[in-house]
């Protein structure tokens, strides 16, 4: 078992250690009492306290799963701002090694390809912070495992439809790029996770030159880990081995980004928290629109968590 806060990635990104480790014994990774983990990166902004959300997820995985530990990558500023409140919930604070790529971004993606080399775990999955859970999803484990890396494909909005609207995608739909979202992504320690997250970082290194290469003329022009996860399985021609498009609730999760909720764009305003009414019970249930959620919620608008929801779920754990 990993103890807190004594994991340490390896020295230099040039995947040695997963080479040498594969090429000794191609089933190092079939582990049977291997630890399982989720793992989010918590980089705070000018405008976003990225670890007061981690530790909200942190929280929920506490009050929900069985298989509930938390591992959080920070860089050196927010690591100042860890106290023992943090420490008490998070499993594992990992600093984010060879440098800092995502530094002065408003939005913290560049590091997104360092997952494999942060992580404590054997099996893990990666969340981005502003999530929350709300009921069991342990038993997706075992689905998840039967693949080496499995991606998300389906998306459900606060009513549990699936997501269909390619409003924020018209780059996946018009270069028939895999459907996935990499903020619910499984991998475990295999040589296909380290083929997948190899391409993952050059095409994150060296952003133009995929995007001119590849990308180019359609959608958006700023880089995402969506598209860099997607483009990454293309390339590698991997789709098959990391997608499962006929599975449509595992993984999945609701994804409250306002214009794919199925409502009118003139009902609903690009910040949803201000056009549909949630809350978080004592129960820890959430209702979204009068909809229970029993997903884990991807809630976008990182005002929704507020501090009274914090204490909510501090009452509930600690």
């Amino acid at each position: 078992m990993v103890e807190k806060d004594t994991y340490v990635p390896p020295v230099n990104p040039d995947w040695s250690d997963w080479r040498e480790k594969i090429k000794e014994n191609p089933d190092w990774f079939k582990n049977p009492t291997s630890t399982k983990g989720y793992i989010t990166i918590a980089q705070n902004s000018e405008d976003n306290d990225y670890l007061e959300m981690s530790y909200a997820l942190a929280l929920s995985l506490k009050a929900t799963q069985k298989i509930n530990k938390l591992c959080v990558c920070v860089d050196e500023e927010t690591k100042k701002l860890i106290t023992d409140r943090h420490r008490e919930v998070f499993d594992a604070i990992v600093d984010i090694p060879w440098n800092d790529d995502a530094k002065g971004d408003k939005w913290k993606i560049h590091n997104k390809w360092k997952y494999s080399h942060m992580t404590p775990y054997h099996e893990t999955i990666i969340l981005d912070s502003d999530m929350i859970f709300t009921d069991s999803v342990d038993y997706w484990w075992d689905y998840l495992s039967k693949k080496d890396v499995w991606c998300c494909t389906n998306v459900k909005t606060f009513r549990n439809e699936d997501v269909t609207s390619d409003y924020y995608r018209t780059k996946f739909t018009q270069l028939d790029l895999p459907n996935v979202y990499s903020n619910f992504t499984y991998f475990k320690k295999s040589e296909l996770t380290f083929e997948f997250f190899r391409m993952v970082e050059l095409i994150m290194t060296h952003w133009n030159v995929y995007f001119d290469k590849f990308l180019k003329g359609v959608g958006q022009n700023w880089m995402s880990a969506d598209v860099a996860y997607a483009l990454a399985i293309q390339l590698l021609d991997i789709e098959a081995e990391t997608c499962d498009y006929d599975i449509k609730d595992v993984p999945t999760f609701v994804h409250m980004k306002s214009m794919v909720q199925n409502v009118p764009e003139n009902q609903i305003d690009s910040d949803w928290t201000k056009s549909i009414t949630s809350e978080l019970g004592d129960d820890l249930q959430i209702k979204i629109g009068n909809f229970t959620q029993t997903l884990p919620v991807h809630y976008v608008e990182k005002n929704w968590m507020s501090k009274d929801k914090i204490k909510q779920l501090e009452d509930a754990v600690l």
